[in-house]
């Protein structure tokens, strides 16, 4: 039993992570996280997916059945940093449509980017 469940942790984690999001800009799908393979299908603007986990500048997504990447700068999703820190959303840039003002309190660029320090130092 135990050698069945290791394999699909990482599985069972990630679906409990995703979350619901929609992309900003229209963007394209990929099968992979790379712009020069060919493209799954162009996302008109607001089209909504579901987000698994993101990276330094690509997204794992699930659009019904489809699964695929989308360029990071294009996803957004609601919450607070808190909830999207552990998707992969940290350190947002204002070119990303994630970004808003009201995830950079302290107004460096960068929102979602103090979760880090200790509670103390808060």
């Amino acid at each position: 039993m135990r050698r069945l469940t290791r394999p699909l942790l990482p599985l069972l984690l990630g679906a409990a992570l995703a979350a619901p999001a929609w992309v900003a800009p229209a963007t394209t799908l990929y099968p992979v996280p790379n712009q020069a393979s060919a493209p799954l299908r162009t996302l008109p603007a607001l089209t909504r997916l579901n987000l698994t986990r993101c990276y330094a500048l690509w997204c794992d997504v699930q659009l019904g059945a489809q699964r695929g990447w989308i360029l990071r700068e294009a996803v957004n999703l609601p919450g607070e940093c808190r909830q999207l820190v552990p998707l992969g959303l940290k350190n947002l840039r204002r070119s990303e449509a994630a970004y808003l003002a009201s995830r950079d309190p302290n107004r460096n660029g960068l929102a979602c980017d103090d979760l880090e320090r200790p509670l103390l130092a808060r």
